[in-house]
């Protein structure tokens, strides 16, 4: 072929220029990762998850770009490179900026919010940053068509090339290995730093070992660091020198919908409510599912500080208070404690000890034997070492999961369906039958709080006993097109009981809109922490909630506005940038989202703050 006709090289060197580029502006946003004094393994880490990933930040471009040189030619795919890879790059810089402002990276709700109308002015931009973001980028594809024209035909050995992919793989797979055995062993640090990566993906390998036979030692007690990405709380709590230390029992169920409490279904929490607590009639979980509902109720804070504060092993501050006093602790569970990982959250500095979990056989068996744990747990307090010291105790109960068991004594809707089959039912004609059978399970919930609220009153705890009653979640049965919960946030997968009693606690109903993220700051409240609980929550008080606030609640990888007048979610990972789903606050339709987005925008930009305000700058 004569030479005029040769076809030019690929511009590989384009893409490995780019590829340094991009890992520079990872260690630019991952800074406080790898400064001194780090330790060389997170270093090491992070210089390798940085190589792999952005390479594979280049990836696409890469691959579109290969293919256009074979069609239609060499020429078009230059340019196309130069297009793709200064959009990768832009959108790195882009999350350089909202890691240093927020604590995150970029994820759905930031792009949803900025490309709403008007969202960049809520967020304190303006015409003025419009157009310094499109000067940066007319200048980024301006040195990237500079740099492709500087390395037009020139070609690297092809032996480079083998060395350098090697080396990326090794980048690759030593960064999971490193991630999964630090996730298994609990080591921080690189756990940490592994946050800084934009979009960075874990891999755990917790199951495997357990397969494998290997068993991480069993903890007694676990050290909190100031290390990571948070800074939680934002200062030390300050207690009141006549700070009470009444006894706290937490008591949470699986699955419990807030239309249950009633005197048919729950006839002994509702008396108790009545003499006793306090009932709340709209009060939302913090969360569609276990993980996002429970973080939520002793945190104070939204879904999306879960993964940092399971990375860093920290505890909310309920808790740290509570062993500070010295409580004794007896935790007790119908399901693992393991899944969702709340001995590596909610009870990560609780001995193992003081844990127990109980998984075998059906959800109201298990339910049975740990009523009876904790009436044993709640009865030692009152002899030998435990005479002057109060406990905590917390019982998570399994009876309402699907599949909904219970005894024949607990049956008060006879027509439930006999066999739940998930191979062979039908949705749609069988869900009344289903929804009795999750009645069923309801009311023999009821009968085992019953049991320990008995015990209670009879022993004459309700006057130095702090007592929650509540779900993790709620349930849904077809109301709007889904079945159980964690795959919407319609009110009856969101909102739940709540029952407060114990000293200072009047019996009253309350009809104000409240949330799961209230009530760390109300028992801290109540244990003379005089901190304005802006400096660990992002709820309030119970008693200081107010007509037509907005409240939160998160799943996996979303994070929902619930406000007076409208449902907004929107993800929090970067994959779904464009999905968010809006609704009416009675999950109704909406005939024009924008137009709604246009009404919260301010909203959503609090929200924003609350979602960073624990992150470190």
């Amino acid at each position: 072929m004569p030479p005029a006709q040769r076809r030019s090289p690929f511009p590989f060197p384009f893409f490995l220029i780019n590829h340094v580029l991009m890992m520079a502006v990872g260690l630019y946003i991952a800074q406080d990762q790898w400064l001194p004094p780090r330790d060389l393994l997170t270093v090491v880490f992070l210089f390798a998850a940085l190589a792999g990933y952005a390479a594979l930040y280049l990836l696409p471009a890469l691959l579109i770009s290969l293919l256009c040189h074979r069609w239609p030619g060499p020429r078009p795919a230059r340019w196309l490179a130069v297009g793709l890879v200064s959009v990768s790059l832009l959108l790195l810089l882009v999350d350089s900026q909202v890691h240093q402002l927020y604590g995150f990276h970029i994820n759905g709700f930031v792009w949803n919010l900025l490309i709403t109308p008007g969202g960049i002015d809520s967020m304190g931009g303006g015409d003025g940053m419009t157009l310094t973001v499109v000067l940066i980028a007319l200048l980024v594809v301006g040195l990237e068509a500079l740099l492709m024209r500087f390395l037009q035909g020139r070609p690297a050995p092809r032996w480079r090339w083998r060395w350098l992919l090697a080396g990326l793989l090794l980048c690759m797979v030593g960064e999971r290995v490193a991630y999964g055995l630090s996730d298994l062993n609990g080591y921080r640090p690189v756990l940490n730093a592994a946050r800084a990566v934009p979009f960075y993906q874990p891999a755990t390998f917790e199951s495997l070992a357990r397969k494998l036979g290997y068993t991480p030692p069993p903890r007694t007690t676990l050290s909190v660091s100031a290390d990571g990405p948070l800074r939680y709380p934002l200062h030390p709590l300050t207690v009141a020198d006549d700070a009470p230390s009444p006894n706290v029992l937490v008591l949470v169920s699986e699955s419990l919908r807030a239309d249950m409490l009633t005197p048919e279904i729950m006839p002994n929490l509702w008396r108790f409510a009545q003499r006793h607590g306090r009932r709340y009639t709209d009060h939302m979980s913090g969360g569609n599912g276990t993980r996002m509902g429970i973080f939520s109720l002793f945190y104070g804070l939204p879904g999306n500080y879960w993964f940092p504060f399971l990375e860093s092993r920290r505890p909310p501050v309920l808790i740290t208070e509570l062993q500070r006093r010295d409580y004794r602790m007896g935790l007790f569970t119908s399901a693992r404690f393991s899944y969702p990982e709340f001995d590596r959250t909610v009870f990560a500095s609780v001995p193992s000890s003081a844990m127990v979990s109980d998984d075998e056989g059906p959800g109201w068996r298990r339910d049975r034997r740990n009523v009876d744990r904790l009436l044993d747990f709640i009865g030692d307090d009152r002899s030998g070492d435990h005479r002057s010291r109060p406990f905590f105790g917390f019982m998570f109960f399994e009876s309402p999961h699907a599949r909904y068991y219970f005894p024949p004594e607990s049956v008060i809707r006879p027509d439930y369906m006999r066999e739940l089959n998930y191979a062979t039912m039908d949705v749609q004609r069988d869900m009344p039958g289903i929804h009795d059978r999750y009645i069923n399970s309801v009311h023999h919930l009821d009968q085992q709080l019953g049991r320990v609220l008995d015990r209670l009153e009879r022993d004459g705890r309700l006057d130095d006993t702090l007592v929650v009653i509540t779900g993790d979640h709620g349930e849904e049965f077809m109301e709007h097109g889904r079945w159980g919960h964690n795959s919407a946030f319609h009110d009856q997968q969101v909102r739940v009981p709540l029952v407060l009693a114990g000293p200072g606690i009047t019996p009253a109903v309350v009809d104000l809109p409240t949330s799961h993220l209230d009530v760390a700051p109300t028992l801290l409240g109540l244990l003379g922490v005089t901190n304005d609980p802006a400096d660990y929550a992002v709820g309030v008080p119970l008693d200081q909630a107010r007509p037509g606030r907005y409240r939160l609640a998160a799943s996996w990888d979303a994070v929902a506005y619930l406000g007076p007048d409208y449902k907004v979610a929107m993800p929090m990972n970067a994959g779904g940038l464009g999905e968010m789903t809006v609704s009416r606050a009675g999950d109704q339709p909406v005939s024009d989202a924008d137009a709604v987005m246009l009404k919260v925008r301010d909203a959503l930009t609090r929200v924003l703050g609350d979602m960073s305000r624990f992150y470190r700058r």
